[in-house]
């Protein structure tokens, strides 16, 4: 990646994986191509999940000092 995408916005990831999951989803890739693709596919997913649990923990942190009040 480069250092602008080393930290994508949770759009920018998921886009970036429904992209690989197209290109996967169409073949004709090579094995290596394939590989690193999925590879690719991988990490995006650990990304978009850690963004998705970070805002799901705020959304919880913001209802609960709601509750507080």
């Amino acid at each position: 990646m480069t250092p602008a995408t080393e930290n994508p916005s949770f759009e920018q990831a998921y886009a970036a994986l429904a992209q690989i999951v197209s290109q996967l989803e169409s073949g004709g890739l090579s094995l290596e191509d394939s590989l690193r693709l999925f590879k690719q596919g991988q990490d995006l997913v650990k990304r978009c999940s850690a963004q998705l649990d970070a805002a799901e923990l705020e959304v919880e942190t913001l209802l609960n000092e709601d509750d507080a009040e």
